[in-house]
């Protein structure tokens, strides 16, 4: 599970807070439209193994690429 909170879009860029799983603690991942890719980003201590977890953050930002409105939070969950 990946939360995205403050989801704001400027220009070339779509940049939000992250909480990954259980993590009281976000980080910031902001979202490169031009290339297509998140700019560095560094995941809380002790959990460094969600990498998978920021491919589905990618795929929901390809998602709201072209739209003029998008939502201010959104919870991602898979199984």
């Amino acid at each position: 599970m990946i939360r995205l909170t403050n989801i704001q879009k400027n220009n070339d860029y779509i940049s939000c807070l992250a909480f990954v799983e259980d993590s009281k603690e976000s980080f910031q991942l902001i979202y490169n439209i031009k290339n297509e890719d998140f700019d560095s980003y560094l995941l809380p201590k002790g959990y460094e193994w969600c990498k998978s977890h920021i491919a589905h953050a990618k795929r929901f930002m390809e998602t709201i690429l072209n739209k003029n409105e998008y939502p201010h939070e959104e919870l991602i969950m898979w199984y």
